[in-house]
Protein backbone atom coordinates (compact mmCIF):
# COMPACT_ATOMS: atom_id res chain seq x y z
CA UNK A 1 0.00 0.00 0.00
CA UNK A 2 0.98 3.50 -0.66
CA UNK A 3 -0.57 6.79 0.86
CA UNK A 4 -0.57 10.29 -0.96
CA UNK A 5 -1.10 13.35 0.95
CA UNK A 6 -1.35 16.80 -0.75
CA UNK A 7 -2.96 20.33 0.22
CA UNK A 8 -5.95 21.69 -0.91
CA UNK A 9 -3.96 24.32 -2.70
CA UNK A 10 -2.80 21.28 -5.35
CA UNK A 11 -7.16 20.68 -5.92
CA UNK A 12 -7.68 24.22 -6.94
CA UNK A 13 -7.67 25.67 -10.42
CA UNK A 14 -8.33 29.23 -11.59
CA UNK A 15 -9.21 29.89 -8.01
CA UNK A 16 -11.83 26.61 -8.25
CA UNK A 17 -12.13 23.09 -7.09
CA UNK A 18 -10.86 20.60 -10.04
CA UNK A 19 -13.27 18.05 -10.31
CA UNK A 20 -10.63 16.18 -12.57
CA UNK A 21 -8.27 15.94 -9.46
CA UNK A 22 -10.89 15.18 -7.20
CA UNK A 23 -12.29 12.54 -8.97
CA UNK A 24 -8.69 11.16 -9.48
CA UNK A 25 -7.60 11.44 -5.41
CA UNK A 26 -11.22 9.40 -5.07
CA UNK A 27 -9.98 6.48 -7.72
CA UNK A 28 -6.36 6.35 -5.86
CA UNK A 29 -8.33 5.67 -2.73
CA UNK A 30 -10.46 3.35 -3.72
CA UNK A 31 -7.39 1.28 -4.99
CA UNK A 32 -6.66 0.77 -1.53
CA UNK A 33 -4.29 3.64 -1.10
CA UNK A 34 -4.99 5.83 1.58
CA UNK A 35 -5.02 9.63 0.74
CA UNK A 36 -4.66 12.65 2.87
CA UNK A 37 -5.50 16.34 2.54
CA UNK A 38 -3.32 18.49 4.97
CA UNK A 39 -3.19 21.96 5.13
CA UNK A 40 -1.55 24.38 8.54
CA UNK A 41 -5.81 25.98 8.06
CA UNK A 42 -8.95 24.59 8.80
CA UNK A 43 -10.93 22.08 7.25
CA UNK A 44 -12.02 23.69 3.70
CA UNK A 45 -15.52 24.51 3.33
CA UNK A 46 -15.93 22.40 0.16
CA UNK A 47 -13.63 18.83 1.73
CA UNK A 48 -16.67 17.32 2.84
CA UNK A 49 -18.74 17.35 -0.11
CA UNK A 50 -16.71 16.95 -2.36
CA UNK A 51 -14.78 13.79 -0.88
CA UNK A 52 -18.44 12.23 0.70
CA UNK A 53 -18.54 8.76 1.42
CA UNK A 54 -14.71 7.95 0.23
CA UNK A 55 -11.99 7.43 2.96
CA UNK A 56 -10.22 10.76 2.50
CA UNK A 57 -8.80 12.18 5.29
CA UNK A 58 -8.31 15.78 6.19
CA UNK A 59 -5.41 16.28 8.71
CA UNK A 60 -4.86 19.80 10.36
CA UNK A 61 -1.11 20.59 11.39
CA UNK A 62 0.41 23.51 12.65
CA UNK A 63 3.79 23.43 10.34
CA UNK A 64 3.30 20.55 8.00
CA UNK A 65 7.26 22.36 6.71
CA UNK A 66 9.10 20.05 9.48
CA UNK A 67 7.71 16.76 7.91
CA UNK A 68 6.38 15.57 11.05
CA UNK A 69 2.97 14.87 9.03
CA UNK A 70 4.66 12.40 7.13
CA UNK A 71 6.26 10.78 9.89
CA UNK A 72 2.37 10.31 11.81
CA UNK A 73 0.75 9.44 8.78
CA UNK A 74 3.57 6.38 8.75
CA UNK A 75 3.08 5.38 11.61
CA UNK A 76 -0.59 5.41 11.66
CA UNK A 77 -0.71 3.26 8.50
CA UNK A 78 2.63 1.09 9.43
CA UNK A 79 3.94 2.25 6.40
CA UNK A 80 7.37 3.79 5.79
CA UNK A 81 7.76 7.59 5.39
CA UNK A 82 9.10 6.24 1.63
CA UNK A 83 5.77 4.34 1.27
CA UNK A 84 4.44 8.13 1.16
CA UNK A 85 3.62 10.13 -2.11
CA UNK A 86 3.90 13.67 -1.75
CA UNK A 87 1.83 15.99 -4.27
CA UNK A 88 3.72 19.59 -4.16
CA UNK A 89 2.30 22.70 -5.10
CA UNK A 90 4.04 24.95 -2.83
CA UNK A 91 7.20 25.15 -1.24
CA UNK A 92 6.16 24.04 2.19
CA UNK A 93 4.99 20.70 0.16
CA UNK A 94 7.88 20.24 -0.84
CA UNK A 95 9.70 20.67 2.54
CA UNK A 96 7.56 18.85 4.23
CA UNK A 97 8.18 15.87 1.55
CA UNK A 98 12.32 16.61 2.02
CA UNK A 99 11.93 16.68 5.96
CA UNK A 100 9.67 13.95 6.33
CA UNK A 101 11.63 11.72 3.71
CA UNK A 102 8.83 10.78 1.37
CA UNK A 103 8.48 10.55 -2.51
CA UNK A 104 8.05 14.05 -3.74
CA UNK A 105 5.99 14.73 -6.66
CA UNK A 106 5.50 18.01 -8.55
CA UNK A 107 2.20 19.29 -9.52
CA UNK A 108 2.70 20.35 -12.89
CA UNK A 109 0.33 22.94 -12.92
CA UNK A 110 2.26 24.72 -10.40
CA UNK A 111 3.27 28.35 -10.21
CA UNK A 112 6.05 28.14 -7.53
CA UNK A 113 9.35 28.13 -8.97
CA UNK A 114 10.80 25.62 -6.79
CA UNK A 115 8.04 23.10 -7.70
CA UNK A 116 8.48 23.63 -11.53
CA UNK A 117 12.15 23.07 -10.95
CA UNK A 118 11.27 19.50 -9.59
CA UNK A 119 12.50 16.85 -11.87
CA UNK A 120 9.32 14.34 -11.14
CA UNK A 121 6.06 16.29 -12.50
CA UNK A 122 2.48 14.56 -13.46
CA UNK A 123 0.22 17.37 -15.53
CA UNK A 124 -2.99 16.04 -14.28
CA UNK A 125 -5.07 13.85 -12.21
CA UNK A 126 -4.77 10.71 -14.96
CA UNK A 127 -1.23 11.10 -14.51
CA UNK A 128 -1.09 10.74 -10.82
CA UNK A 129 -3.17 7.75 -10.94
CA UNK A 130 -0.98 6.21 -13.68
CA UNK A 131 2.40 7.20 -11.62
CA UNK A 132 0.32 5.86 -8.27
CA UNK A 133 -0.10 2.46 -10.09
CA UNK A 134 2.72 1.97 -11.59
CA UNK A 135 5.26 2.66 -8.21
CA UNK A 136 2.26 0.61 -5.68
CA UNK A 137 4.22 -2.80 -5.14
CA UNK A 138 7.46 -1.92 -5.53
CA UNK A 139 9.67 -3.53 -3.23
CA UNK A 140 12.20 -0.43 -3.57
CA UNK A 141 15.27 -3.24 -3.16
CA UNK A 142 17.37 -2.82 -6.38
CA UNK A 143 18.44 -5.91 -8.63
CA UNK A 144 22.07 -5.85 -7.97
CA UNK A 145 23.51 -4.04 -4.97
CA UNK A 146 27.59 -3.91 -4.35
CA UNK A 147 29.53 -2.05 -1.99
CA UNK A 148 33.38 -2.34 -2.14
CA UNK A 149 36.23 0.67 -0.19
CA UNK A 150 36.67 2.75 -3.23
CA UNK A 151 32.80 3.19 -4.30
CA UNK A 152 29.27 1.14 -4.09
CA UNK A 153 27.37 -0.04 -7.20
CA UNK A 154 23.44 -0.15 -7.54
CA UNK A 155 21.35 -1.63 -10.84
CA UNK A 156 17.60 -1.80 -11.19
CA UNK A 157 17.34 -4.59 -13.56
CA UNK A 158 18.93 -7.84 -14.84
CA UNK A 159 19.16 -7.58 -18.66
CA UNK A 160 20.74 -10.81 -19.20
CA UNK A 161 21.06 -14.82 -18.48
CA UNK A 162 23.36 -15.95 -15.59
CA UNK A 163 26.67 -15.94 -17.68
CA UNK A 164 24.68 -16.64 -20.35
CA UNK A 165 23.45 -15.21 -24.02
CA UNK A 166 20.98 -12.48 -23.25
CA UNK A 167 17.08 -13.66 -23.87
CA UNK A 168 15.24 -12.16 -26.21
CA UNK A 169 12.97 -10.97 -23.08
CA UNK A 170 15.55 -9.86 -21.56
CA UNK A 171 16.66 -7.79 -25.30
CA UNK A 172 13.21 -6.51 -25.34
CA UNK A 173 13.47 -5.21 -21.29
CA UNK A 174 16.60 -3.62 -22.38
CA UNK A 175 15.56 -2.12 -25.12
CA UNK A 176 12.15 -0.50 -23.26
CA UNK A 177 14.35 0.99 -20.53
CA UNK A 178 16.33 2.63 -23.38
CA UNK A 179 13.37 3.83 -24.79
CA UNK A 180 11.95 4.97 -22.04
CA UNK A 181 15.01 7.50 -20.81
CA UNK A 182 14.52 8.63 -24.38
CA UNK A 183 10.59 9.28 -24.51
CA UNK A 184 9.95 10.44 -21.50
CA UNK A 185 6.30 9.63 -20.37
CA UNK A 186 4.62 8.49 -17.31
CA UNK A 187 6.70 5.50 -17.37
CA UNK A 188 9.95 7.50 -17.49
CA UNK A 189 8.30 9.41 -14.12
CA UNK A 190 7.38 6.80 -12.44
CA UNK A 191 11.39 4.70 -13.25
CA UNK A 192 12.67 7.81 -11.73
CA UNK A 193 10.07 7.52 -8.45
CA UNK A 194 11.27 3.90 -8.12
CA UNK A 195 14.82 4.78 -8.28
CA UNK A 196 14.30 7.46 -5.47
CA UNK A 197 12.29 5.24 -3.29
CA UNK A 198 14.97 3.35 -3.10
CA UNK A 199 18.00 5.43 -2.88
CA UNK A 200 15.09 6.82 -0.35
CA UNK A 201 15.41 3.16 1.55
CA UNK A 202 19.25 3.11 1.58
CA UNK A 203 19.30 6.25 3.49
CA UNK A 204 19.90 8.62 0.91
CA UNK A 205 18.18 11.49 2.35
CA UNK A 206 20.49 11.35 5.41
CA UNK A 207 23.89 11.63 3.28
CA UNK A 208 25.42 15.18 3.33
CA UNK A 209 26.91 17.05 0.26
CA UNK A 210 25.24 14.91 -2.25
CA UNK A 211 26.12 15.17 -5.66
CA UNK A 212 25.05 13.77 -9.21
CA UNK A 213 26.15 13.61 -12.75
CA UNK A 214 26.02 10.76 -15.63
CA UNK A 215 28.63 9.41 -17.01
CA UNK A 216 28.87 10.10 -21.03
CA UNK A 217 28.26 7.84 -23.99
CA UNK A 218 31.05 7.29 -25.99
CA UNK A 219 30.74 10.25 -28.67
CA UNK A 220 32.39 13.58 -27.83
CA UNK A 221 30.21 16.12 -25.44
CA UNK A 222 31.14 19.58 -23.58
CA UNK A 223 27.36 20.02 -22.55
CA UNK A 224 24.11 18.45 -20.94
CA UNK A 225 23.11 16.73 -23.47
CA UNK A 226 22.82 13.17 -22.06
CA UNK A 227 19.80 11.33 -22.26
CA UNK A 228 19.78 10.76 -19.09
CA UNK A 229 20.77 14.16 -17.62
CA UNK A 230 16.68 14.74 -17.04
CA UNK A 231 16.33 11.09 -15.20
CA UNK A 232 19.62 12.51 -13.39
CA UNK A 233 17.77 16.17 -12.64
CA UNK A 234 14.65 13.76 -11.70
CA UNK A 235 16.96 11.86 -8.71
CA UNK A 236 18.74 14.90 -7.88
CA UNK A 237 15.62 17.29 -7.07
CA UNK A 238 13.37 14.20 -5.31
CA UNK A 239 16.33 12.52 -3.43
CA UNK A 240 18.86 15.33 -2.26
CA UNK A 241 17.86 18.72 0.49
CA UNK A 242 20.25 21.04 -0.82
CA UNK A 243 21.35 20.64 -4.96
CA UNK A 244 25.41 20.77 -5.40
CA UNK A 245 25.13 20.16 -9.73
CA UNK A 246 24.47 22.45 -12.12
CA UNK A 247 21.72 21.71 -14.63
CA UNK A 248 23.70 22.46 -17.17
CA UNK A 249 27.37 21.73 -16.15
CA UNK A 250 27.88 17.93 -16.65
CA UNK A 251 29.76 16.35 -14.33
CA UNK A 252 32.77 14.90 -16.54
CA UNK A 253 33.23 15.39 -20.29
CA UNK A 254 34.46 13.69 -22.98
CA UNK A 255 36.82 15.14 -24.84
CA UNK A 256 37.70 12.65 -27.31
CA UNK A 257 35.58 9.66 -28.65
CA UNK A 258 35.77 6.04 -27.06
CA UNK A 259 35.31 2.93 -28.04
CA UNK A 260 31.92 1.53 -28.61
CA UNK A 261 32.72 -1.25 -25.41
CA UNK A 262 29.74 -3.07 -26.69
CA UNK A 263 30.83 -3.83 -30.43
CA UNK A 264 34.56 -4.34 -29.11
CA UNK A 265 34.01 -8.34 -28.92
CA UNK A 266 37.62 -9.17 -29.52
CA UNK A 267 39.63 -6.57 -26.80
CA UNK A 268 39.59 -7.02 -23.60
CA UNK A 269 36.37 -5.08 -22.42
CA UNK A 270 37.72 -4.57 -18.84
CA UNK A 271 40.32 -2.48 -19.80
CA UNK A 272 39.99 0.82 -18.65
CA UNK A 273 42.23 2.88 -20.55
CA UNK A 274 40.57 3.86 -23.25
CA UNK A 275 38.20 5.13 -21.07
CA UNK A 276 40.31 6.77 -18.76
CA UNK A 277 42.04 8.60 -21.60
CA UNK A 278 39.29 10.08 -23.36
CA UNK A 279 37.04 11.37 -20.24
CA UNK A 280 37.81 14.11 -17.33
CA UNK A 281 35.66 15.69 -14.73
CA UNK A 282 34.15 19.43 -15.96
CA UNK A 283 36.87 22.05 -14.60
CA UNK A 284 33.25 23.43 -13.21
CA UNK A 285 33.49 21.73 -9.89
CA UNK A 286 37.02 22.05 -9.21
CA UNK A 287 36.24 23.51 -5.91
CA UNK A 288 32.38 21.84 -5.21
CA UNK A 289 34.17 18.33 -5.33
CA UNK A 290 35.89 17.60 -1.74
CA UNK A 291 34.39 16.07 0.39
CA UNK A 292 31.21 15.46 -1.10
CA UNK A 293 28.72 12.26 -1.92
CA UNK A 294 28.79 11.43 -5.52
CA UNK A 295 26.37 9.54 -7.23
CA UNK A 296 27.11 8.80 -10.82
CA UNK A 297 24.11 7.39 -12.97
CA UNK A 298 24.45 4.65 -16.28
CA UNK A 299 22.41 3.44 -18.51
CA UNK A 300 23.36 -0.22 -18.85
CA UNK A 301 26.49 -1.47 -17.12
CA UNK A 302 28.29 -5.25 -17.93
CA UNK A 303 31.71 -5.11 -16.79
CA UNK A 304 31.00 -2.00 -14.44
CA UNK A 305 33.79 -0.63 -16.45
CA UNK A 306 32.57 3.27 -16.10
CA UNK A 307 31.58 3.28 -12.18
CA UNK A 308 35.32 1.96 -11.76
CA UNK A 309 36.96 4.86 -13.83
CA UNK A 310 34.29 7.58 -12.72
CA UNK A 311 35.32 6.97 -9.08
CA UNK A 312 38.89 6.96 -10.15
CA UNK A 313 37.96 10.53 -11.51
CA UNK A 314 36.52 11.69 -8.47
CA UNK A 315 38.35 10.40 -5.58
CA UNK A 316 41.39 12.06 -7.05
CA UNK A 317 39.01 14.92 -7.04
CA UNK A 318 38.84 14.90 -3.31
CA UNK A 319 35.08 13.16 -3.29
CA UNK A 320 34.27 11.28 0.35
CA UNK A 321 32.36 8.66 -1.34
CA UNK A 322 31.19 7.07 -4.86
CA UNK A 323 28.02 5.08 -5.69
CA UNK A 324 27.28 4.11 -9.44
CA UNK A 325 23.99 3.57 -10.19
CA UNK A 326 22.96 2.23 -13.85
CA UNK A 327 19.23 1.31 -15.10
CA UNK A 328 20.23 -1.96 -16.07
CA UNK A 329 23.09 -4.58 -15.82
CA UNK A 330 24.02 -7.66 -17.58
CA UNK A 331 24.46 -10.70 -16.30
CA UNK A 332 27.03 -11.66 -13.26
CA UNK A 333 30.38 -9.93 -15.14
CA UNK A 334 30.19 -6.72 -13.41
CA UNK A 335 34.09 -6.49 -11.96
CA UNK A 336 35.48 -3.76 -9.50
CA UNK A 337 38.27 -1.96 -10.25
CA UNK A 338 41.58 -0.59 -8.12
CA UNK A 339 42.52 3.23 -10.84
CA UNK A 340 44.39 5.46 -9.39
CA UNK A 341 44.88 8.57 -11.58
CA UNK A 342 48.07 10.66 -10.78
CA UNK A 343 47.55 13.87 -12.52
CA UNK A 344 44.91 16.64 -12.81
CA UNK A 345 41.19 15.19 -13.34
CA UNK A 346 39.99 18.23 -14.76
CA UNK A 347 42.67 18.01 -17.39
CA UNK A 348 42.88 14.72 -19.97
CA UNK A 349 44.76 12.35 -18.44
CA UNK A 350 48.15 10.12 -20.44
CA UNK A 351 49.32 7.35 -20.08
CA UNK A 352 52.19 7.21 -17.90
CA UNK A 353 49.60 9.32 -15.31
CA UNK A 354 47.65 6.79 -14.13
CA UNK A 355 47.41 2.66 -13.29
CA UNK A 356 45.43 0.19 -12.25
CA UNK A 357 45.67 -3.13 -10.57
CA UNK A 358 43.92 -6.20 -12.09
CA UNK A 359 40.39 -6.30 -12.05
CA UNK A 360 38.26 -9.00 -9.34
CA UNK A 361 34.66 -9.92 -9.40
CA UNK A 362 32.04 -6.97 -7.66
CA UNK A 363 30.60 -9.15 -5.25
CA UNK A 364 26.77 -7.95 -4.10
CA UNK A 365 23.04 -9.11 -3.74
CA UNK A 366 20.49 -9.39 -6.07
CA UNK A 367 16.99 -9.23 -5.37
CA UNK A 368 14.57 -10.74 -8.18
CA UNK A 369 11.15 -8.73 -7.22
CA UNK A 370 12.54 -5.61 -8.62
CA UNK A 371 12.82 -7.14 -11.55
CA UNK A 372 9.44 -8.48 -11.98
CA UNK A 373 8.04 -5.25 -11.02
CA UNK A 374 9.94 -3.27 -13.98
CA UNK A 375 8.96 -5.95 -16.00
CA UNK A 376 5.26 -4.67 -15.41
CA UNK A 377 6.18 -1.17 -15.42
CA UNK A 378 7.11 -1.51 -18.97
CA UNK A 379 4.68 -4.06 -20.74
Amino acid sequence: MLALITSPAALLQNGAISKPLIDSLIKISASGNAVGITSNHSKPAWFDEAFKGTDIIFIKTDARQNGEVIRNAADSLKIEPYDIMVLAIKAEDMQMAKNGHAMLIAAGWSSDKAIKGLGIQVSNGKDLEDLVRLTDGWTGHWWFEGNKANYNARALADLSGYGGSITAAQKALAGKLTATVKNGGPQLTALALLASRSLLIDGYYDVDDLLWGVYPSSQVTQGDSEVLSDFTHALRTTVSLVRFAKRDEPLFIRHTASEKRSLNRGGDRTDPSDQIATIHINPFYKTRLKNRNVVVIDDCTTYGLSFGVAAAFLRSAGAASITGLALGKFGKTMQYYDIKISSDPFKPVTKGQYSFSPCIAFEGSTDSRAQQNLIRLMP
